[in-house]
């Protein structure tokens, strides 16, 4: 498959959230139960055809949630092309922390496409609504917000293929 469009993505959110579990899910259709902690950042590459015909590499940088490393984040920013902002809806203390990761991303980025991400939706002690995130979503200039399960399977393919979409979009714009 050649590929049309290479795009820097970062992934990033609290420690916990599920952002490595999500990349796997995508890239290899796995999930695992157990995750080791991310240390600095790890990278992850898919290549897609979309719905539209257009090939896609996926380059995901998965950022370390836990404060120790956010010192880190900026360097890994430049040149990234759009990001996801990753939170637990069953701990709303990491909905807390979105803005902290978007004055980072965009502090180094620019003003990429964002994309929200609730994820744990499997799980029943739901600390969130939809409608909440969505409202901070809009209010906060991201693209949308999307609530996933890494381990159902729920949503996870949808919004990367959504983010490789917009993208494109912004990419066609600036040319």
């Amino acid at each position: 498959m050649s590929t049309n469009w290479i795009f820097k993505t970062i992934v990033a959110g609290a420690g916990g959230v599920g952002k490595t579990a999500l990349i796997e899910r995508y890239v290899s259709g796995a999930f695992l139960e157990d995750h080791k902690m991310t240390i600095g950042a790890a990278f992850s590459v898919k290549d897609v055809k979309l719905d539209t015909g257009e090939n896609v590499r996926m380059q995901l940088w998965d950022f370390a949630g836990e404060e120790r490393f956010r010192f880190l984040l900026g360097d890994y920013c430049k040149g990234a092309s759009g990001a996801f902002i990753c939170f637990d809806i069953t701990d709303y203390s990491t909905f807390e922390q979105i803005p902290e990761w978007l004055r980072i991303i965009r502090q180094n980025a620019g003003m990429i496409p964002i994309i929200l991400v609730g994820n744990k939706y499997d799980l029943d002690n739901h600390e969130l609504e939809l409608a909440t995130a969505d409202e901070y979503a809009e209010s906060a200039k991201c693209l949308m917000n999307v609530f996933c399960s890494a381990k159902l399977d729920l949503n996870v393919e949808p919004m990367f293929a959504a983010m490789a979409k917009w993208l494109i979009y912004y990419a066609n714009l600036a040319d």
